[in-house]
């Protein structure tokens, strides 16, 4: 997107213009008494104008957020190395609207950045389809590669969207291991020339929940001190939190 090389002129600049003009000659003419007055007056007028300018440009701001904090890896089945499935729920809190281009997952485990992987997504996963699939991940419910998308003002979304590691043959394969794991959501929007960190937490992974996984079940990394309830509720659009132990 190229910059503007000029700026818009509007009718609220012309009057901002016309008033600095009038008070300057005010000031050449006047009295000392008048001249207080008019500054006065001239100075409450810009400030309305300044406010007015300033809601405008608020009223047209596009203020994309994402919640995330839950992690899910899916069934293992045939699939060569682990990959993650994560809730996100984009909004805009703004009443412009504007374009989310791309979002990228770094993971680091027990705090060895040196040691860090980036994950990027690989589809959209259709949850419906997945608890269908018994929380397992095929070409059924993976319906489309994760792709920019618009978001209109004040409006939301929710996705699952599949992170795998990046420029795969060429990185280490994903390797659970028990520690600590802290994943970092980073996301790239039209509004911004670079992409931002919106989102970083932490979960522990057990050796329990490893063996439980190698034996074919799905596990759930839930946080719980996220109070996202109504967010879950949007984005689940039928139950997949985990209720009781997988067959």
């Amino acid at each position: 997107m190229r910059l503007p090389t000029t700026l818009a002129v509007g009718p609220a600049h012309v009057i901002v213009a016309g008033a600095a003009i009038a008070l300057a000659l005010v000031l050449a003419l006047a009295d000392a008494a008048v001249k207080i007055n008019l500054a006065l007056v001239v100075g409450a007028a810009a400030f309305a104008t300044g406010m007015v300018l300033l809601r405008k440009q608020r009223m047209s701001e596009f203020c994309p957020e994402v919640l995330a904090g839950d992690v899910i890896l899916p069934r293992a089945s045939r699939a060569r190395s682990p990959k993650l499935l994560l809730p996100l729920h984009f909004t805009n809190a703004g009443y412009g609207g504007g374009i989310i281009q791309w979002v990228a997952l770094r993971l680091t485990i027990d705090g060895q950045a040196d040691r860090s992987v980036l994950m990027s997504p690989v589809a959209e996963v259709d949850m419906q389809g997945f608890l269908q699939a018994k929380r397992q991940i095929t070409p059924a419910n993976a319906i489309d590669h994760f792709t920019a998308f618009a978001l209109d003002g004040k409006r939301a979304i929710a996705k699952f969207v599949l992170f795998d590691i990046s420029e795969r043959g060429r990185s280490e394969p994903l390797e659970l291991r028990p520690g600590r794991y802290r994943f970092e959501l980073f996301v790239k929007a039209s509004h911004s020339a670079e992409p931002r960190l919106e989102r970083s937490f932490e979960h522990a992974l057990t050796e329990k929940q490893i063996e439980e996984y190698r034996g074919d079940a799905t596990v759930y990394l839930i946080n719980y001190q996220m109070s996202l309830p109504a967010a879950r509720r949007e984005l689940s659009s039928g139950e997949w939190l985990p209720r009781a132990r997988e067959a």
